[in-house]
């Protein structure tokens, strides 16, 4: 039942982010599956990481960790197992959600800064949030418990910065690795980096 709530949220997600995504630029909205795979891949490799690293941190500097992983924990609670189909599937809602950013927005605001803000807020309000709930109907637990009650502990404005300093990076290494060439063994390859890191813990 885990694995397919799991299922469910990410077609949830990817459907509903499709077609928000298509209503708002139509047919300019971009199906390339090479991109849409290696957006998705690196998201993966890069928020497995970055999960089992930055909540280590943010618990050295107040003491408390910031979120749980009640389902499917490992990293010591930092990741879920889950994480590997959730977090490519965010990577795809990123693929659609970049494009509409970068289309609609105006030319003093269209940079990786912006569009990093407002995810930064978009990620752990909407995703986020919708995840919870979801996960609390259907298995009665959280699927990511915020320590801090601010937000029902469904999520918490205190991830807000840090989404934003990840993005900032995320979107910079992305952007490096849509400039290289294209080696269609790179999305692969970065999806087993994550799926490979995932499995140690």
């Amino acid at each position: 039942m885990v694995l397919i709530t799991g299922m469910v949220f990410c077609l949830l997600l990817v459907t509903i982010s499709y077609s928000i995504n298509r209503h708002l630029l139509g047919a300019k909205l971009a199906v390339d599956f090479y991109q849409l795979a290696l957006t998705a891949s690196c998201v993966v490799v890069l928020a497995l990481i970055g999960e089992s690293v930055v909540n280590p941190l943010y618990t050295a500097w107040f003491g408390q960790k910031l979120w749980v992983y009640r389902i499917l924990p490992l990293h010591d609670g930092n990741v879920s197992a889950l994480g590997v189909i959730i977090w490519a599937a965010y990577g795809v809602h990123l693929y659609f959600t970049r494009q509409t950013l970068m289309n609609k927005l105006p030319n003093a605001m269209n940079n990786s800064a912006v569009i990093a803000i407002i995810i930064g807020f978009e990620a752990p309000f909407i995703c986020e949030v919708l995840g919870n709930l979801l996960f609390l109907s259907v298995l009665g637990d959280y699927y990511a418990y915020y320590l801090p009650g601010d937000v029902f502990h469904l999520t918490s404005f205190q991830v807000v910065p840090i989404y934003i300093l990840c993005l900032l990076l995320g979107l910079a290494i992305l952007g490096t690795l849509e400039r290289l060439p294209r080696k269609f063994v790179l999305p692969p390859a970065l999806f087993s980096a994550g799926l490979a890191y995932l499995v140690t813990g």
